[in-house]
């Protein structure tokens, strides 16, 4: 998220000037961006949000303006605002993945600090036992490090195409075998009455 915010403010800052140069270029007329380069970055924010404030580019530099326009609606409108969409999904799958983790962790916290209230000499006074301590894993596989939906849907269809790889092999191999065996059966008397045939 920091380096989005950083590219944010560089693209805007960016806008923010050449709107605050071509808007110095309509003098005598006020400058479109603003009186100063503030005034020019909220101007270039405020499009890059949808606030589209065109009524000043009716200057000698119309088309670089507009250039310019369509270039900030694309980069900051488009662009980013989807890309701050898609790694606020991602950071929430990510949470998702590793929550049965966390309540193992926190079921186990409540254990340890309630641990005095449970007295294994009054429970075990008639029995003779051991204490098999092992260690237990969420199911989803919370070791492995995040690499987002698409690297994880294409691991999976990779597994997946393997296994049926395999199992083709496998149904490929059986096939061989029955026809192997089933030519063999066909062929057998036949080469008996040949072999019949030239004994006598």
């Amino acid at each position: 998220m920091t380096f989005f915010v950083g590219v944010l403010m560089i693209a805007t800052i960016a806008f923010a000037n050449a709107f605050y140069i071509l808007g110095r270029n309509s003098a005598p007329d006020p400058n479109l961006a603003g009186e100063n380069f503030l005034d020019a970055f909220i101007f270039s924010y405020k499009m890059g949000l949808g606030d589209f404030i065109t009524d000043g580019f009716g200057t000698r530099d119309e088309e670089f303006l507009w250039i310019f326009f369509l270039l900030d609606s694309l980069i900051i409108l488009i662009v980013l605002l989807n890309l701050v969409i898609a790694i606020m999904g991602d950071t929430f799958d990510r949470v998702q993945e590793t929550q049965e983790n966390s309540m193992l962790k926190e079921l186990t916290n409540m254990i340890r600090e309630n641990e005095f209230l449970f007295s294994r000499s009054r429970a075990f006074k008639k029995a003779k036992y051991i204490v098999v301590i092992e260690p237990e894993k969420a199911e989803g596989g919370g070791n492995i490090s995040w690499e987002g939906k698409l690297n994880q849907l294409k691991t999976f269809i990779e597994e997946s195409s393997q296994k049926h790889i395999e199992h083709l092999k496998k149904l490929q191999g059986e096939v061989e075998n029955i026809a192997g065996t089933a030519l063999e059966d066909k062929l057998k008397p036949a080469e008996d009455r040949i072999n019949h045939k030239l004994t006598t």
